[in-house]
C-alpha cells in the first residue's frame, strides 16, 4: 500500500519543492497528495487530506514548520512529520523532536535521503540527520543537568539588536537574512535563556552578563 505524502517548503525554495515532489512521485511506494509554500495552507491541507507523512520546511510564511507540528500534536492528527531545516543547533533539534517530529533532516540532504526518510517514517521509524545526532544527545544531557548551551555568534548579534529595540524585520534587513530566520533565532534564544518573550530574554541575558 502506498504511503500518502504531502510536501510543504517555503516560497523562497519553490524550485526545491518542485524537484522534491518529482522525486517522490518517481517512487512507487508514495502517493503525493499535495504541496504548498505556505504554513497555514499546509496545516489546512493536512487536516483535510490526512496524509500518512507530511514533509515540513521549518521556515515558511504563515506558520513555521514547528508551529504546524505543534498544531498536529495538539489536534492529535495521525500524520507523521519529516522536518527540513537549515539549522543544526541542538536546541532547535531538541524542540522539534520534543514536539513530535518523526524525522529531522537538514535542507542540504539529497532527494534520495529525504525519500528514504519518508519511507522509514511511514513504517513508524524515527530518522535523524547524522549531523544532528551528537548535538541532540548533548542537549539532552545538558537539560538533564539543568544547563543551557551558549548562544551562537548569530544569536548574540540578534539578541544585541533586540535589546537595542530593533524589530525582527529591522534585524533581518540589517543582517541581510529573512525575517523568518530572525524569528527562528529568537525562539532559540528564548529557549536557551528560559524566557517566553523578548523583554524577559534581554533581562536574563543581562543577568548572565551576555549583554554589555
Amino acid at each position: 500500500m502506498s504511503a500518502r505524502v504531502t510536501v510543504y517548503v517555503g516560497e523562497d525554495h519553490r524550485i526545491y519543492l518542485e524537484g522534491l515532489v518529482r522525486a517522490l512521485r518517481q517512487r512507487p511506494e508514495f502517493d503525493v497528495l499535495g504541496s504548498s509554500t505556505d504554513g497555514r495552507e499546509a496545516l489546512e491541507e493536512i487536516r483535510r487530506l490526512a496524509p500518512d507523512v507530511a514533509i515540513l520546511d521549518e521556515n515558511m510564511p504563515g506558520l513555521l514548520g514547528n508551529e504546524v507540528m505543534q498544531a498536529i500534536s495538539r489536534d492529535r492528527l495521525a500524520t507523521r512529520v519529516v522536518m527540513l531545516s537549515a539549522s543544526v543547533d541542538s536546541a532547535v533539534v531538541f524542540r522539534a523532536v520534543a514536539s513530535g517530529v518523526s524525522a529531522y533532516l537538514t535542507k542540504d540532504s539529497d532527494r534520495a535521503t529525504i525519500c528514504d526518510a519518508v519511507a522509514a517514517v511511514a513504517r513508524g521509524q524515527t530518522v535523524l540527520a547524522p549531523r544532528v545526532q551528537a548535538g541532540l544527545a548533548g542537549e539532552v544531557r545538558l537539560r538533564e543537568h539543568g544547563s543551557r548551551p551558549a548562544l551562537s555568534q548569530r544569536e548574540h548579534e540578534i539578541l544585541a539588536r533586540t535589546a537595542s529595540g530593533l524589530s525582527a524585520p529591522d534585524i533581518a534587513r540589517e543582517l541581510q537574512i529573512s525575517t523568518a530566520t530572525v524569528k527562528t533565532h529568537l525562539r532559540n534564544i528564548y529557549e536557551k535563556l528560559g524566557a517566553s518573550e523578548h523583554a524577559a530574554a534581554v533581562a536574563e541575558a543581562m543577568r548572565r552578563g551576555l549583554l554589555e
